[in-house]
């Protein structure tokens, strides 16, 4: 039994995760309950798999249709710091792998948190690093609001960097002079921009009671 399990684990490294080494198949964050769906009825546990669809179509009802010129891969655990989108082989492909961290690979919430904010990322990819404080911003407000929606007990208090606590409050203070936010990115995402083309002058106008300053922060790189 301990064998065929050993066995189980190398494949589920192989099917989820290439950033893992074989060397590591015993560890017991491989076969976590993030990767490892057990049968129920009607069904199968909540993995990243299924919380990557679930995810996505939330991402989609709220800010539009993801730009499906690209293509999903997948998820996997890696050892690096921050979880992210990565762009296997090249850019002609326009592939797309989210990247969790490890320690998340046995933490429901941290793994639900980094997700969404990835899945937010994946909706008007463009294979660089050029997003916003207001696609950050975005990005990390819909892992709040994902992670709530999937059953998890999550506050702000919760984002540990300062840069994107400063950037949740941009969007926090966006949605309470603009209530229908999703809706105006919704519209202009419809035209087949990404959010960090965004303008100074384009945002202004898609968003009139921000003041000039919140703007001018919003567009800025992150």
């Amino acid at each position: 039994m301990h064998r065929f399990f050993s066995l189980f684990c190398a494949f589920q490294i192989l099917l989820f995760s290439a950033a893992i080494p074989i060397a590591q198949a015993k560890e017991a964050s491989v076969c976590s309950p993030q990767i490892l769906a057990h049968p129920i009825q009607g069904g199968y546990t909540w993995t990243v798999a299924s919380r990557l669809g679930e995810f996505l179509q939330m991402a989609e009802n709220e800010y539009g249709e993801r730009d499906k010129s690209w293509t999903i891969l997948g998820v996997e655990f890696t050892d690096e710091k921050q979880p992210s989108n990565w762009h296997p082989f090249d850019s002609k492909r326009k592939n797309i792998i989210i990247q969790l961290t490890k320690d998340a690979a046995n933490d429901e919430k941290r793994a639900l948190f980094q997700l969404s904010h990835e899945v937010f990322h994946v909706l008007s990819p463009t294979g660089k690093r050029d997003s916003t404080y207001l696609e950050e911003g975005l990005a990390t407000y819909f892992s709040i609001q994902a992670s709530r929606k999937a059953g998890i007990r999550i506050s702000p208090a919760y984002i540990a960097s300062p840069r994107y606590r400063q950037a949740y409050r941009m969007i926090e203070t966006l949605y309470k002079k603009h209530p229908d936010a999703s809706e105006r990115i919704a519209t202009y995402r419809e035209q087949g921009l990404p959010l960090s083309a965004l303008t100074e002058t384009q945002l202004e106008q898609m968003f009139p009671r921000l003041k000039t300053t919140l703007v001018q922060k919003l567009v800025a790189q992150f």
